[in-house]
């Protein structure tokens, strides 16, 4: 066991003795160097001048907290001209000075409290035989080092919401690295305009097509090449695709149903619906369509008003992202539910179809007459 721990603690200590405890496991160590560097003038002295024991949290083993005790040393200078006649021996890669923790806790320590927390890194260190308190997480944070970002030159620029349809901020991202550069409070063109202002070197520009935005980079980089994202372009081609088919609903239509008749190989081929559609149906679908008809021309005219489709969803019921299509489109939407098909009901279709024609409308009836057949009809299928 004490060959183990030699192994896993710094080579700048010497385990001298393991003292297993019911919560923990303590381990008295000794420096193996015989000389210290001066922290203020860096001259090297062995002169001991006293011994002291030094308390220092370390990882865990075996889910048990481990603690060091350290019998430090502290030396004499040996420069006379330096101001610090005393000082504790220095062990870089163990522990910093006046630190309860070694390096390597305190790393573990760090990158729990950026992933989750004060508190909720006290509960997790608690729970991997770490302890630590939620204060002193968040002081390391604090006190933790960051490389300064380097200048962007690609930024991407769009909205986020504080509360949805209600309340939005701004995000700038650098496109270049993945990272989020900051959080502006509104999306207003001065506050876009200001922060470019305050980062010059960007180039390109990346954003969606709201107005604020284009002004905020004409304004705050001139001199940058404003795009759209990737996601915005994939949005346009989309909605452009719709509106264009949705123009054009009825040829469409018929040009899938001469592609289909031309594959199958009759070029004369235009199937109807065999079978007669209910009146109660046709009747329903003709109230919903009247209806829609009726929206749209509302909308066309409080349109004519001068209202935008914002204040027009309020008074009509509609969300504003329908308006907007519908008004695009010219015209409210076709809903067209596509026939459901059964594939185990395939094989009788011929026969229904005759029964059909025959006079036979009471579909339990029909039901009961395809029923002894479907069984092993589903058997064959499997």
């Amino acid at each position: 066991m004490l060959h183990a721990f030699r192994s896993l603690v710094s080579p700048e200590l010497s385990i001298v003795q393991i003292l297993p405890q019911a919560d923990k496991v303590v381990l008295v160590a000794r420096p193996k160097a015989t000389k210290s560097c001066c922290p203020s003038c860096g001259c090297r002295t062995g002169r001991v001048h006293s011994h002291y024991m030094r308390r220092v949290a370390d990882l865990p083993w075996q889910g048990r907290v481990v603690e060091i005790r350290l019998h430090a040393r502290r030396f004499r200078c040996a420069d006379p001209q330096c101001r610090q006649r005393i000082f504790t021996e220095r062990l870089p890669e163990t522990v910093q000075p006046r630190a309860r923790r070694t390096a390597r806790l305190g790393e573990s320590h760090l990158a729990i409290g950026f992933a989750v927390g004060g508190e909720s890194g006290s509960r997790l260190s608690r729970k991997l035989a770490m302890p630590v308190s939620g204060d002193t997480l968040l002081r390391m944070i604090r006190a933790a080092g960051f490389e300064p970002p380097a200048a962007p030159r690609v930024v991407g620029i769009d909205d986020w919401a504080w509360r949805k349809g209600q309340r939005y901020g701004t995000i700038i991202c650098d496109l270049e690295r993945n990272r989020v550069l900051d959080l502006l409070p509104d999306r207003n063109a001065n506050t876009v305009a200001s922060w470019l202002k305050r980062h010059p070197g960007i180039e390109v520009i990346a954003r969606d097509r709201a107005g604020v935005y284009a002004d905020g980079a004409r304004r705050g980089a001139p001199d940058a090449t404003q795009v759209a994202d990737r996601w915005h372009l994939l949005q346009n081609l989309g909605e452009a695709l719709r509106l264009a088919l949705g123009r054009h609903r009825k040829a469409v239509s018929a040009a899938g149903k001469a592609m289909m008749a031309k594959m199958s190989g009759d070029d004369d081929a235009n199937p109807e619906p065999s079978v007669e559609t209910s009146p109660k149906l046709d009747g329903l679908r003709r109230s919903r369509r009247n209806q829609r008809s009726e929206l749209y021309a509302e909308v066309l005219d409080l349109r004519t008003t001068g209202m935008s489709p914002r204040q027009i969803a309020p008074r009509t019921g509609m969300s504003v992202r329908t308006i907007e299509r519908w008004l695009a489109a010219g015209g409210e939407p076709e809903h067209r539910r596509p026939p459901a098909r059964s594939v185990l009901m395939d094989p009788f279709q011929e026969y229904l179809e005759e029964r059909w024609q025959e006079g036979q409308r009471n579909g339990l009836h029909l039901w009961s007459e395809i029923k002894p057949h479907l069984n092993s009809h589903f058997w064959k299928i499997l």
